[in-house]
């Protein structure tokens, strides 16, 4: 076999091996991610921003909960100065918390996973669909939908929590935790 032969034979070998290659990768080459203009729309339609800040009365409701129910799991009934001190503390807490989430801060974190996860093909069948009849009642329900959902979550996960201040009351009754304790 001549020179030229094993060359064209080697080449037409690379070939066969090289396009199914080049097939397999084009899909990930050419996907481009979403612009932020895309992103922007999606998160419009989709209503991103109102649901972060109608989670707030949300969290209060439940960080007071989880409040109470420590408190009386551990005996004890503040009085007035001391509850004071408690709803001092649980406001310091939301106002740090809304700080750190506010929409000014998660916007461009929400940008970035959207375009980390969806490819622009995506998010503009996304917007096609929000910006439908059945995308726009699909949103409307979205809150009714996650409020069931919490609450749902928290009635399944209720009695998991109420053991967990047990075998803590427990532990703290029987020295566990205690720094004196464990120093001995």
């Amino acid at each position: 076999m001549t020179l030229h032969k094993r060359l064209r034979t080697a080449g037409n070998a690379i070939a066969r091996l090289a396009l199914p290659l080049l097939l397999l990768t084009a899909p990930a080459v050419f996907a481009a991610p979403p612009s932020d203009a895309q992103v922007d729309r999606l998160m419009e339609l989709t209503r991103v921003r109102d649901t972060l800040e109608s989670m707030w009365p949300q969290i209060e409701a439940m960080q007071q909960q989880v409040v109470e129910q420590t408190l009386a799991g551990a005996g004890h009934k503040p009085d007035k100065a001391e509850r004071a001190q408690l709803d001092a503390l649980l406001e310091r807490q939301m106002r740090t918390l809304r700080s750190v989430m506010s929409w000014e801060q998660m916007e461009p974190v929400y940008r970035d996973i959207y375009q980390q996860t969806f490819e622009a093909e995506d998010v503009d069948a996304m917007i096609a669909f929000y910006e439908s009849e059945a995308g726009q009642k699909l949103i409307a329900k979205m809150p009714q939908l996650m409020r069931n959902t919490m609450e749902a979550t928290q009635r399944l996960i209720a009695p998991a929590i109420e053991e967990m201040q047990r075998d803590i009351r427990s532990a703290t009754k029987a020295g566990i935790g205690d720094k004196d304790a464990a120093a001995d």
